[in-house]
């Protein structure tokens, strides 16, 4: 299955991505997607958020792409940042200010 992965290089603004088994049925993925949502309630539309659940094909061979070997993960802007490690809401603003 091939899967297009976003021009990292020309976002209009910061992206988290988190991949997740699914944040609706896995606690620690909870927490991640938690996180990057908290930070979407502070930041607003100067980021985007998303979440891809492992539970969906595409999302299989995304990770196989990207190389997340452990779940839950947060990348921003492409990079992995957080590997089953949820980032506290300061950890993860002064991420987000660096880049904007």
């Amino acid at each position: 299955m091939v899967v297009e992965l976003p021009d990292y290089d020309h976002l209009e603004r910061p992206f988290i991505e988190v991949f997740t088994l699914d944040s609706s049925q896995c606690a620690a993925c909870t927490y991640m997607m938690a996180a990057a949502n908290a930070a979407k309630a502070y930041f607003g539309d100067k980021i985007d958020v998303i979440e891809y659940k492992y539970t969906i094909r595409e999302n299989v061979a995304r990770c196989k792409k990207v190389g997340i070997s452990n779940l839950p993960t947060m990348c921003i802007n492409g990079e992995i940042k957080h590997v089953s490690m949820i980032p506290d809401s300061e950890e993860l603003r002064k991420e987000i200010e660096a880049l904007l």
